[in-house]
């Protein structure tokens, strides 16, 4: 068995691939500074898993945390776009910066191999769909620079050394344990909040954007494949359904599993916003045009690459992986 490291690892993705791995019988730990994790992740079916570290990426005693480690999968980094706005020095700090001391530490203690999750996030100003892995990508919002940024050091990390290296372009993720009791959790988990609680739920734009959702057991699944697979090293594989669903659809397969008839209340796409007044503060203010291009933006990612090189396909289906979902939240109130 290995000794696996999951940076971010008290997150939502980070936990659920840590747990699966667990119950492989491999060594985990699980390295987050909680400023997005949270503690009962750490808790699934009541029992705790792995070794937890508390400490950030950016200290430079991950040296010391990757001794003898045989994989690190890299999750950890500040995710939410507009908090990357907002902040773009610590967005960079901890995304870019982080990452290449994580890369840093694997190199002197010659871990087998890096997995590093990357977004869908860089196709942001891509028109022609589905994605490729292969396609010129030119993000310029903070968050997906940031990511832009990692990859080009994960291939000069294994260009220049020799690394082992994978990276993921992550699409829009759920599935159940995903957050839906804090304030400001993904749609998924924001939708059965709202359903649990019978309020209504208050979305932005009309609804008929349409994007790549993937499930988190096909994603944790892409991960043991490529933890191993000798093919994937200096790889990018995009983790999607290669399918687009749009938010009223979600909205209707989400309400079906809980009887719900009432339709959400459907606001401006910009007022989004509205909570982030020092993006439009200062002599060059964000645009509410580009804000309200990035909520209705279509996201759909190929898959032809991982099917061809890893054999790997999603394989639940949005009807399912909701009514799981719904589920597991019903089973936590």
């Amino acid at each position: 068995m290995s000794k696996i490291l999951i940076t971010g690892g008290a997150g939502f993705i980070g936990s659920q691939l840590g747990y699966k791995l667990y119950k492989k019988n491999h060594e985990i730990i699980l390295l987050d500074n909680m400023s997005f994790g949270h503690e009962d992740n750490l808790i699934i079916d009541g029992k705790k898993f792995g070794h937890f570290i508390l400490d950030d990426i950016r200290n430079k005693k991950m040296i010391d945390h990757c001794k003898n480690v045989d994989y690190i999968f890299h999750f950890a980094g500040i995710a939410p776009l507009p908090n990357c706005q907002e902040n773009p020095y610590e967005a960079v700090d901890v995304n870019v910066a982080g990452t290449a001391n994580v890369l840093e530490a694997a190199r002197i203690n010659g871990v087998k191999r890096v997995i590093f999750a990357s977004t869908s996030a860089i196709y942001e100003n891509n028109k022609a769909t589905p994605f490729k892995e292969s396609d010129d990508v030119t993000p310029d919002l903070i968050y997906a620079t940031t990511k832009l940024q990692c990859e080009k050091l994960c291939n000069s990390l294994s260009s220049v050394y020799g690394m082992e290296i994978v990276m993921l372009r992550f699409f829009n993720v759920y599935g159940p344990h995903q957050d839906f009791k804090r304030k400001q959790p993904p749609l998924t988990g924001y939708l059965m909040k709202e359903f649990i609680s019978g309020g209504v739920p208050v979305l932005h734009s009309d609804g008929h954007q349409r994007r790549d959702y993937v499930y988190i057991d096909d994603l944790t699944e892409m991960c043991e494949v490529v933890m191993n697979h000798k093919n994937a090293p200096g790889e990018i594989f995009n983790v999607c359904s290669g399918e687009a669903i749009s938010v009223r659809d979600i909205v209707k397969e989400i309400a079906s599993n809980f009887d719900v008839t009432k339709e959400p209340i459907y606001q401006e796409a910009h007022k989004f916003w509205d909570n982030y007044p020092k993006l439009f503060s200062g002599k060059y203010p964000l645009t509410k045009e580009r804000l309200v291009e990035e909520v209705k933006k279509f996201s759909l990612g190929s898959t032809e690459k991982s099917e061809k090189i890893l054999q790997w396909k999603a394989k639940i289906s949005p009807k399912e992986g909701f009514k799981n979902s719904v589920n597991h939240a019903r089973s936590l109130v």
